[in-house]
C-alpha cells in the first residue's frame, strides 16, 4: 500500500496532547486517592474513641492533612479543566476526517490511479484482446477444416451403413469444445473471495 504521509501526519498528531491530558488525569486520581487514605484514616481514629481512647491529637493532626489534601485535589481538578479546554482550543488547527477523505479522493487516489492501478488496467485490456484473438483464432482454425471434416463425415456415415453396421466410426474434429478454456461464473466468484482457480498459477504483477 501506498504511504499516505496524511493519515500518518493525522494518526500522530494528538500524541503530544494527550500525554499531556494523561498526566494532569494522573494527578487528580492521585490526589483523590491520598484525600481517601485520609479519610480512611481519620475514620479509623474515630472508631478507636469508641475503645476509651483519647484521639483529640491525632484528629487534629489528621484534619490538617485532609485539608491540605482537600485543596491539593481542588487544584489538581481546576489544572485539569484548564488543560481540557486548551486541547479543545488548539484542536482548531488539526487535520480533521474531512480533510482525509478530500486528501484521499484528491491527491491520494490519482497517484494510486496512476502508478499502481493503471498498469493493471492496461493488462487486462492486453489479456482481453489477446483472449479474445485467441478465440477468433480457433474459430477460423475451425472454419478452415470445417468443410473436409464435413465430407468426410458423409462418407464415413455412408461406408458405416453400407460395409460396417453396428460398428460405425465417425472421424473426430479438430477441435473439441474441451480445448476452448472459458472463464466462467465460478472463476470470478473465486476472485472475488481473493483466489484462484484450481491449476491456475499466481503470477503478482503479470507475465
Amino acid at each position: 500500500m501506498r504511504n499516505w504521509v496524511l493519515k500518518e501526519q493525522f494518526d500522530h498528531q494528538d500524541t503530544h496532547y494527550n500525554a499531556v491530558v494523561a498526566k494532569y488525569e494522573a494527578a487528580v486520581v492521585s490526589a483523590g486517592t491520598h484525600l481517601k487514605d485520609l479519610l480512611a484514616e481519620k475514620g479509623a481514629l474515630i472508631r478507636d474513641e469508641f475503645t476509651g481512647k483519647d484521639r483529640s491529637k491525632e484528629k487534629a493532626k489528621i484534619a490538617a492533612r485532609i485539608e491540605s489534601a482537600e485543596k491539593a485535589l481542588a487544584a489538581a481538578e481546576h489544572e485539569c479543566r484548564q488543560v481540557h479546554d486548551y486541547r479543545r482550543s488548539a484542536l482548531d488547527g488539526r487535520i480533521s476526517v474531512r480533510d482525509l477523505v478530500n486528501d484521499w479522493s484528491g491527491d491520494y487516489r490519482s497517484a494510486v490511479r496512476s502508478e499502481e492501478l493503471q498498469p493493471i488496467l492496461e493488462r487486462l485490456a492486453a489479456s482481453r484482446e489477446a483472449y479474445l484473438n485467441a478465440l477468433l483464432d480457433l474459430k477460423q482454425l475451425e472454419a478452415e477444416y470445417e468443410p473436409a471434416y464435413r465430407q468426410l463425415s458423409d462418407v464415413a456415415y455412408k461406408d458405416n451403413q453400407a460395409n460396417h453396421p453396428g460398428n460405425y466410426v465417425m472421424p473426430k474434429s479438430i477441435i473439441s469444445n474441451s480445448d476452448v478454456l472459458r472463464i466462467s461464473h465460478d472463476d470470478l466468484m473465486m476472485i472475488d473471495r481473493g483466489q484462484l482457480p484450481n491449476g491456475v498459477k499466481r503470477i503478482p504483477g503479470g507475465i
